[in-house]
């Protein structure tokens, strides 16, 4: 799709052509009147005056039609996904695995940072965890029956002591009782029935808590363990998975600027990976011409970098708020059908179309001529060429735009080289009309 409105930049060029081929025409005409001069001098010298032949003229009918003009506006080329790869994690450098300009896919490992020491904290939170969870089982499940045999066992052992003993304080109370034995040792066998008959109710306390399993407390107690070691088994295993970085899309790495074995710190820049297949262009457009966007949604652009190509972008997004400073809405367009030649950064030049409604004539360059140091152009008029001065408008391509001082439908001299106001014309039937 061709875009000559691009060029309108290049209208001081396009002037300079204009005055030569003006120039060039005045030229021949002065040449070619020095040569009718000539032809006839014996006529002259008689002080005839020779009679001039009409010239041959090719003539066109113009037609004011509506003006197509086109504003510019540079914005960036872009590509679609740059993402930097950021460490999480302070430590050294233990594997990298890309070179710059290397083309890596989505998850690909790019590098590892203290990933080996990580592992290990990894390891020690598992057996923490294993052993919070066989702590928390024996307190859901209660005593083993051979712990309730063996409590059992201690309560028959108990009762057997306090019985032995209270046997045994009877004897000395009959020995007291005659003044047989000392009182210390009557003292010392009331304190055995003591002790023994404590003794038999701590290990029936021991069997009914045996036989009762542990108290809720425990069991809450073990489970709230058994949580803390598995949420620290988890921020083990994100401090491994942080340490191993991941390619975060298909793209081509951008740069290497650090190597392994290097220390570094959270928030370190190990890279950056650039997906090109595709492309977006970013600038913003003037308040005034947002009104284009509600009508076109594809425009035309050129980029700096390679000249002499035309591309195709379709409009994606516009920003809802206009920047408070420039007042001028951000926009995105996505390039169609990418080229490889394209890169992230380059500068581009996209075309918007404006719509004039004021009609106006439009006629190729190499139509005009100049008079007496005054542009126009040549209509005919009663088999004569007359010369109008013209107020010239927009320079495209090859035509330019005429404002003022010829009328729709008239016919203009296509050829006007040579000519000079009120020369006798010839031509054969009026032209199509131009638009």
């Amino acid at each position: 799709m061709g875009c000559p409105v691009l060029m309108m930049t290049r209208s001081n060029d396009t002037l300079k052509r204009l005055l030569l081929h003006v120039g060039l025409a005045i030229a021949l005409g002065l040449f070619l009147s020095c040569s009718d001069k000539d032809e006839n001098p014996g006529v002259r010298a008689h002080g005839v005056a020779p009679q001039k032949q009409a010239k041959q003229v090719r003539i066109q009918s113009v037609k004011a039609v509506a003006s197509q003009k086109h504003i510019e506006q540079v914005g960036t080329l872009c590509a679609h996904l740059k993402v930097k790869v950021v460490s999480e994690l302070g430590g050294t450098i233990e594997k990298l695995s890309f070179e710059r300009g290397d083309r890596v896919r989505k998850g690909q490992v790019l590098a590892e940072i203290s990933t080996s020491s990580i592992r290990i904290e990894v390891a020690q939170a598992k057996a923490t965890v294993a052993v919070a969870e066989s702590h928390k089982k024996k307190t859901q499940k209660g005593s083993r029956p051979e712990e309730i045999s063996i409590a059992m066992a201690r309560v028959v052992q108990a009762e057997a002591a306090l019985q032995e003993a209270e046997n045994n304080f009877r004897r000395i109370q009959s020995l007291h009782g005659r003044n047989a034995i000392s009182n210390s040792d009557f003292d010392t066998a009331k304190k055995g029935v003591d002790t023994a008959r404590a003794n038999l109710d701590s290990t029936e306390l021991e069997l009914e808590l045996a036989r009762k399993g542990p108290r809720i407390e425990d069991r809450e107690a073990a489970k709230a363990s058994l949580q803390q070691a598995r949420a620290a088994l988890a921020l083990a295993r994100d401090r491994l998975r942080k340490s191993i970085l991941r390619s975060p899309c298909d793209g081509i790495v951008a740069f290497r600027t650090l190597e392994e074995r290097e220390v570094v710190g959270p928030g370190t820049t190990i890279t950056q990976i650039v997906d090109r297949e595709k492309m977006k262009i970013k600038l913003s457009l003037g308040e005034r011409y947002v009104s284009i966007l509600e009508r076109e949604r594809r425009f035309p652009f050129l980029i700096d970098a390679i000249p002499g190509e035309e591309f195709e972008a379709r409009l994606t997004f516009v920003s809802p708020t206009a920047d408070p400073f420039t007042h001028s809405f951000p926009l995105e367009l996505s390039v169609v059908d990418p080229d490889p030649k394209m890169a992230d950064g380059m500068t581009v030049r996209v075309a918007f179309p404006l719509v004039n409604p004021r009609k106006s004539v439009k006629v190729p360059s190499a139509w005009l001529a100049e008079e007496k140091g005054v542009i126009g152009l040549f209509v005919v008029k009663e088999g004569r060429a007359v010369f109008r001065k013209v107020a010239l408008g927009s320079y495209y391509a090859h035509t330019v735009e005429i404002l003022s001082g010829v009328r729709e439908n008239e016919l203009v001299i296509t050829n006007p080289s040579g000519l000079k106001s009120g020369d006798q014309v010839q031509y054969e039937g009026a032209a199509p009309s131009i638009r």
